[in-house]
């Protein structure tokens, strides 16, 4: 009885991972990565199970004392695991905010990440394959973007939409798309020179079907690439601007603003209030680059022969 082959995108999707996995720090990566996920999406579908409160306030954490805050312990069960940071008055649990944070930073990134990716992406594509007029067109604009510091790019469109979380989202979206744009137009100008392109072409296929059938689909391994290491990008910044005090949202749950209002007890010795979340945002921005380094490894043409 013959055997059935599998389709050839599933077994070059299951070559690409077997190639990922034999890397043991992308590996690393990807586990530590995978976790972050799954806490996100705990905290979203049950947050109870994980000791938090599906919510966009700390408050629903807060307690009303007004003391030290407590240090790392076994004796204050789950919530007390990490130790404890005090805001306003109010004494936070360090574990339950920063599970919760955690959704929220991924979210977010995510969001910006993909949306600003599919957009970029796009726009390459069409400036790499249709070039002429419409290359130079699309290529200036991205070259407005490029021209100033994307961080101070996102602090004057911050400072013009509204100083809050969903606008510096939105910030954020309008400066990130130029860097996919230019990636995926480098890809369509060396894919669109290629024989079964010239062969599409010359066979009647419109330049929206190559486009979609054809430059799309190849140009997105360096796009994926490029992708896992934003999503670590993305997360610093947030807590960058939270920490500078840009965005004013002092009850939102987010790694950078419980860093900010932590420390305040820098100068007493209480170590925890920093340098917990601060670990939180160390160990998904270094799994993420291992992650996206792993992909440019077994990405690589050479490599999977």
């Amino acid at each position: 009885m013959p055997v059935k082959k599998r389709h050839p995108k599933l077994e070059d999707y299951s070559h690409t991972l077997r190639l990922l996995v034999k890397n043991k720090l992308a590996l690393v990566g990807m586990v530590i990565t995978i976790i972050y996920f799954i806490i996100a999406m705990l905290d979203v579908v049950y947050p109870r199970y994980l000791g938090v409160s599906s919510t966009n306030s700390l408050l629903a954490f807060g307690i009303p004392v007004s003391v030290t805050p407590v240090g790392p312990s076994f004796s204050h069960g789950f919530a007390g695991l990490l130790g404890y940071t005090e805001m306003y008055s109010l004494q936070f649990p360090l574990l339950p905010i920063s599970l919760a944070a955690i959704k929220f930073d991924m979210g977010y990134s995510l969001f910006i990440v993909m949306i600003g990716a599919g957009i970029g992406t796009l726009v390459g594509a069409i400036a790499g394959f249709k070039g002429g007029y419409i290359d130079e067109i699309l290529m200036r604009v991205t070259d407005v973007f490029f021209s100033v510091p994307f961080l101070i790019l996102a602090l004057a469109f911050i400072f013009l939409l509204g100083r809050y979380i969903i606008m510096a989202v939105y910030a954020l979206l309008i400066i990130w798309w130029p860097i996919y744009a230019r990636l995926a137009r480098g890809q369509a100008l060396y894919i669109k020179s290629m024989k079964f392109v010239e062969a599409a072409t010359a066979s009647g296929a419109s330049s929206a079907r190559n486009i979609f059938s054809h430059v799309l689909p190849n140009v997105l391994s360096p796009i994926f690439v490029q992708i896992s290491l934003d999503l670590g990008t993305i997360m610093q910044l947030f807590a960058v601007l939270f920490f500078l005090g840009v965005i004013s949202d002092p009850y939102f749950p987010e790694l950078g603003n419980i860093i900010n209002q932590g420390q305040n007890w820098l100068g007493a010795g209480l170590w925890w209030p920093v340098i917990i979340p601060g670990i939180f945002i160390l160990l998904f921005t270094i799994s993420i680059n291992l992650l996206g380094d792993g992909l440019r490894d077994v990405l690589d043409p050479k490599l999977r022969r």
